[in-house]
Parts: structure tokens; C-alpha cells; sequence
């Protein structure tokens, strides 16, 4: 009895083991499958660009391999388990391409930056470097007015600039009270000098009443407005006054003789010299070294005229010959009527074929001096400036030195930023003139010098100051 009752206990236990190994067997399978389908739906996120966890690639192939071993062993539900691989190899291969996309996309993205550096003033200089924060050259090209957007690519990073370029700088008008005859036919307009940064031609008016026939005094207004909106306003009396009857006058003008600026200028830093054209006609330039010239500018030419030729200054060619042979040192300079950069680039291009090959001592100058005429040049104070800069940039090429000639007053107002070499024309005992730096000032014009015929202009070149 006791031996039945124990092979029933054992016939009970394999039957419990049995069901257990068949569970476990079909609970193996389905998890394997369920795994499968995991994976099937991962790769399909990462297909559709969905945020996920998924393992690496690497790892996922690794597994389908030994779920592929594990379930060979198994020949139940072979077609769909197979059915099921096949689908998830492709959609691996899918996978593979767009996380490989994804990953150029991201390396892309970090490779661009962009700037929105928002309005900036027309004609400042804005360099790359200070807004992109890398050691890079160049500026902003700030030369006409709109919206504008600057790519540079350094060190394989592509920088992505957006700004745009205003004009918010008023015109400028220089001129005070004015005076004509009755009848005159000159259009007050035109007696002052009206222009502006950006336009070649800014509207200019009279605001108020006026007769020119009739004698008296009018309280009026000059108003300049440029195309961006910007308004100068300035109030002035124009007095139509009776014709004056002509009456002759003498000069009583004295001269300056050049001793005394030797006297209070001359020292190891300084040298005296004299500017000279053909109004001063042949000069004995032995005599004026021995009165004390050290160095003379000498004019070369002037132009373009009226009949749009270039003029070579009559006495030109003495005057550089023999004041080189009595050990002056020679610079030059050049009377411009230049309308543009073109045209005082030509200018700077004919001294260079005139001078052939000759060497200077000293810079050549760019003499514009037509602001009496001004508005009808039709130019912006930004042409005028560029057509000096086109002249010293041309000469500076062929290894001459250039420098900018003005008067004290217009190079204060009216010229842009500083030229390296600036020749100041300020007729003063005291030169007190700080504004914008100069390397040689021409201190009189009324300069008295043995050997030269007349009046001269006398000048203090500072060596120091010469770039």
C-alpha cells in the first residue's frame, strides 16, 4: 500500500514538473517575441525622429543574434518569428540611415551661429571680430543703406551676421548772415554751403519771404533735409542792400619774414620750408637755402579743368630740379578739382608717369580746396572724403607717401576720419589747433624768403609726426 502511495506522489510531481517546463517554454517564446516587437517599435521612433532611450545599434543586432539561435531550437511559430526578423532587419537598415542623418544634422547645427546686430550708422566701421568674438580681419561693409546679411566661415564654424544700415546724421550747412546787391541774379541757396554724409544732393531751401529787388532786411530761415528724413534748420538775415559804388583799394599787407619762424619753430624735430607753384615764378633756390629753407612742396599740376584736361604747374620741373640741386628736400602737392574717386585716382596716376621713376623726400599732397562751388559738385562729404583717400591709396602704391592738405576750418567739419598725414593750413603766431592731428602746418601765407619773388607760404614739418 505504501509502495502505490508513493509511485502516485511521484507520477504527481513529474506531471508538475512537466506542466512547468511547457510553461516556461511558451512564456520564454512569447517574451522573446514580445522583445522583438519592443525592438520593431523602437527602431520605428527612431525612423519618425522621436525622442527614445533605444540601446545602441550595436547592442540590438547582438541580441536579435541570439534570440535568432534560441528560436531556431524552437520550430513553433517559425514563420511568424522570421516573418517578424525580416521586418525588423529593415527597419535597422532605415534606422541606421536616419540616426547617421540626424547625427550630420546636429554636427551641422553646432556648426552655425548667427548675429542679429540690428541698426548700425551709415559709414561707421564695425569690425567682424568685435561682433563674432574671433580673431578674425575685415568690417562690416556699412557703405549704403538696407538690410543686409554677412556669412564668414572660420575654423569650419559658419558665422551668420544680420544687420542694417541707417542714416540718421542730419545735413550740414555752414554760412551766417548773407548780403547781395539789389537785382542780384545769384540764388541765395547757393551762398551756402549745403551738403550732407550720405547724399550727393540734399534738398536745400529758403524758408520765407524774400524780394531781391527790394532794399531791406529779411528774417529767414535755411533749411536742409536729406532722403532718409534727416533735417538741419538754421535761421539767418539776408539784407538786399543798394549797389555800392567801385572803389579801388591797395594792399598794405606786410610781409613775414622766414627768419622768424626759424627763430621760434626751428629745432632737431622740426624742419622750415615753403610751399611754391608758378605764382611765385622762377626762384633762386640758392638764395632761399641760405635764408633758411630745408625743404620746399612743390606743385605739380592741377586739374581736371574745365575741358577735363590735367595741367603740369608751369614752373614745375625748375623747381624740382634746382631745389633738389641746392640739397632741398623735396615733397609735392596737387591742385584737384575731382568730382569722384576716378577721377582722383587719374590724378595721382599722371603725377606718377610725370615723375617717372623720381624719388621725394617728403609725401604728395591732395589739394581740394572747392568749397565756395561746393554744391554744385553734386558730391556727399563720404565722395569727397573717398576721392582723397582714392588719390593717397594710388600714389601709396607705387611707394610715395600721401597726405590730405586742408584748412583748419573744413578739416574740423567737413573731412571724414584722420588721414595718416595731414598738412594744416592755419594762419596763426600761436598754433593752438588740437581737433584731429597734422604732420606739417602751413603758418602763413604772407612768408617773405630771399630768392622768391612775392609772398609765400611758409611751413613747419614736424619729422616725428610722419607716418
Amino acid at each position: 500500500m505504501k509502495n502505490k502511495y508513493l509511485e502516485i506522489s511521484i507520477l504527481v510531481i513529474l506531471i508538475a514538473l512537466c506542466s512547468f517546463l511547457i510553461v516556461f517554454t511558451l512564456t520564454y517564446k512569447n517574451s522573446k517575441q514580445k522583445e522583438l516587437l519592443n525592438q520593431k517599435e523602437i527602431l520605428n521612433k527612431i525612423i519618425q525622429n522621436e525622442e527614445t532611450e533605444e540601446q545602441p545599434i550595436e547592442e540590438v543586432k547582438q541580441e536579435e543574434k541570439e534570440i535568432e539561435v534560441e528560436i531556431k531550437e524552437d520550430d513553433s511559430n517559425i514563420e511568424d518569428i522570421q516573418k517578424l526578423q525580416k521586418e525588423i532587419n529593415k527597419l535597422e537598415e532605415t534606422a541606421i540611415e536616419t540616426t547617421e542623418d540626424n547625427i550630420s544634422s546636429t554636427k551641422s547645427n553646432q556648426k552655425m551661429r548667427t548675429y542679429n546686430k540690428g541698426k548700425i550708422e551709415y559709414n561707421k566701421k564695425v569690425s567682424i571680430k568685435s561682433i563674432i568674438k574671433v580673431n578674425v580681419k575685415g568690417n562690416l561693409d556699412t557703405t549704403e543703406l538696407g538690410k543686409f546679411t554677412k556669412k564668414i566661415t572660420v575654423e569650419g564654424i559658419t558665422y551668420t551676421i544680420n544687420y542694417e544700415v541707417v542714416d540718421t546724421t542730419p545735413p550740414i550747412i555752414l554760412g551766417g548772415n548773407k548780403s547781395v546787391t539789389k537785382g542780384s541774379k545769384t540764388n541765395p541757396v547757393n551762398k551756402f554751403l549745403c551738403g550732407d554724409n550720405y547724399d550727393d544732393v540734399p534738398k536745400c531751401e529758403i524758408i520765407g519771404n524774400y524780394d531781391l529787388n527790394t532794399v531791406g532786411k529779411y528774417k529767414l530761415k535755411y533749411r536742409a533735409t536729406d532722403s532718409s528724413g534727416n533735417r538741419k534748420q538754421i535761421s539767418f538775415t539776408l539784407t538786399v542792400k543798394e549797389k555800392s559804388s567801385s572803389s579801388s583799394s591797395s594792399s598794405t599787407k606786410k610781409g613775414k619774414s622766414i627768419s622768424k619762424y626759424v627763430n621760434k619753430y626751428k629745432n632737431k624735430n622740426t624742419m622750415i620750408g615753403v610751399d611754391v607753384s608758378s605764382w611765385q615764378d622762377e626762384i633762386d633756390w640758392k638764395k632761399a637755402k641760405k635764408a633758411g629753407v630745408e625743404f620746399a612742396i612743390i606743385r605739380i599740376g592741377y586739374g581736371h579743368t574745365n575741358s577735363g584736361e590735367i595741367k603740369m604747374d608751369k614752373q614745375f620741373k625748375n623747381n624740382i630740379k634746382n631745389a633738389k640741386k641746392n640739397g632741398i628736400k623735396v615733397g609735392l602737392y596737387f591742385f584737384s578739382y575731382a568730382e569722384n574717386e576716378i577721377q582722383a585716382s587719374e590724378h595721382a596716376e599722371w603725377i606718377v608717369k610725370q615723375l617717372n621713376g623720381e624719388k621725394l623726400d617728403l609725401p604728395i599732397a591732395y589739394d581740394w580746396e572747392n568749397w565756395g562751388s561746393f554744391n554744385s559738385y553734386k558730391m556727399s562729404f563720404t565722395k569727397v572724403h573717398n576721392s582723397a583717400q582714392a588719390f593717397i591709396d594710388t600714389v601709396e602704391k607705387y611707394g610715395y607717401k600721401g597726405m590730405l592738405y586742408s584748412s583748419a576750418y573744413y578739416l574740423t567739419r567737413l573731412w571724414g576720419d584722420n588721414f595718416n598725414n595731414q598738412w594744416l593750413a592755419y594762419y596763426t603766431d600761436n598754433n593752438n589747433y588740437t581737433e584731429k592731428p597734422f604732420m606739417m602746418w602751413q603758418a602763413t601765407s604772407s612768408g617773405k624768403v630771399d630768392g622768391i619773388p612775392g609772398f609765400v607760404d611758409i611751413d613747419i614739418l614736424y619729422k616725428n609726426k610722419i607716418k
